[in-house]
């Protein structure tokens, strides 16, 4: 499969070890996707099923927002491949791929090998529920102006306050009591959360 990177998702993924996943953007910038270099491509050629995703997003208690993109490739039972990638809303790289969350019609998850040379894709429709919740997110998101710019450090608190609250289980399983939607995002300390 030849993967159409830009310069930023290449510099992405170098920066990261292998089976280790992050977001890029395929398509010339199109396209949110997760991606991840890993040493045998061959060996994810056939699909994992199911391939669950969730985007959630979380106000800390300082009032950072994190977004975290949490997912299962696989049955626990076999080869899965399960983690979460988080982004930062005000963040601009970050913000313009949740803008192409909104709009896109699929998700794709990509392995590639660890020169980036050639690689397997997964995917997923990606529906209109999903996309109108990310509209919601980004809204809700979008009225937090900070007073300052977010730092990294900030950001890294918030990321560890919501490693600290939210099991990676609890993550792609959290619904709201009715009508089983996934909720698009939870407040920290500014709401609270009830999670059952």
């Amino acid at each position: 499969m030849k993967v159409e990177l830009d310069a930023r998702s290449r510099q992405r993924l170098q920066a990261t070890t292998p089976d280790s996943p992050t977001v890029v953007e395929l398509g010339g910038g199109r396209e949110t996707a997760l991606a991840m270099r890993v040493k045998e491509v061959f060996s994810y050629r056939r699909p994992l099923q199911p391939f669950l995703l969730n985007c959630i997003g979380y106000q800390a208690k300082g009032g950072v927002w994190v977004v975290t993109l949490a997912f299962q490739l696989g049955a626990e039972s076999e080869r899965s491949v399960v983690g979460r990638v988080y982004l930062n809303p005000l963040q601009n790289e970050d913000a313009v791929l949740l803008q192409h969350l909104a709009l896109q019609e699929r998700f794709v998850f990509v392995f590639l090998n660890t020169s980036l040379s050639g690689g397997v894709s997964q995917e997923r429709i990606w529906s209109m529920e999903e996309r109108y919740r990310i509209r919601l997110l980004l809204s809700q998101t979008g009225r937090v102006v900070p007073q300052r710019p977010v730092n990294t450090l900030e950001f890294e608190r918030a990321k560890a306050e919501v490693d600290a609250r939210f099991s990676l289980s609890h993550l792609l399983s959290t619904r709201t009591p009715t009508g089983g939607a996934v909720l698009p995002f939870f407040h920290g300390a500014v709401h609270g959360v009830v999670l059952e």
